[in-house]
């Protein structure tokens, strides 16, 4: 069970921090008005795999962090185990400057695993994506916990401003969703 907690947090992580870059490079490819618009541009990027010309277009802060070959190398092995499918986006609450969008993505693993004896091939995660506008541009402040922490730590104003909910992970077994450590 924990290996199985292990992976579906590195997924949130990978996966958020591929809708920063995604939604970066969406925005300077097609400007975006609104936090939903670049959420949602990220979203078909992401499907492209578009790797290597992402990181030009990470918020200023996040490339003092990582590397182009840290990027793509994260991104890749995303790839190697899971198919992200689809997202949806729920409540967008953007007040200025900033935004929280409520997004929730779904993927398959490409190896199943074996969980209390059956086998679990589908996941999804609820997560938030803070946003903020730099140079004119949505970025998204979100790669992990720790950069969540972060942002939050240094925009005060910006966890006053918003409903602010944790990670929900979960992963389908016999036809339901259950929650991870969960028993419902």
């Amino acid at each position: 069970m924990l290996n199985l907690k292990k992976f579906f947090f590195q997924f949130v992580a990978i996966a958020s921090l591929s809708l920063i870059l995604v939604s970066s490079f969406a925005q300077n490819r097609h400007q975006s008005k609104d936090a939903r618009a670049a959420v949602n541009s990220f979203f078909s990027l992401l499907k492209s795999q578009q790797y290597a010309a992402l990181y030009d277009f990470l918020p200023s802060q996040l490339q003092q962090q990582i590397t182009r070959e840290q990027l793509s190398q994260s991104l890749k092995r995303l790839e190697s185990f899971i198919v992200i499918e689809r997202m949806e986006i729920g409540r967008v609450q953007e007040r200025g400057d900033y935004a929280v969008v409520d997004t929730t993505i779904y993927g398959r693993l490409k190896k199943p695993l074996n969980l209390n004896q059956q086998e679990v091939s589908e996941g999804r995660v609820a997560a938030q994506q803070f946003l903020f506008r730099e140079n004119g541009q949505w970025k998204i402040a979100t790669a992990d916990s720790r950069a969540q922490a972060y942002f939050l730590k240094r925009n005060p104003e910006f966890n006053k401003q918003f409903q602010i909910a944790p990670p929900k992970f979960e992963f389908k077994q016999n036809g339901e969703w259950k929650a991870m450590g969960g028993r419902h």
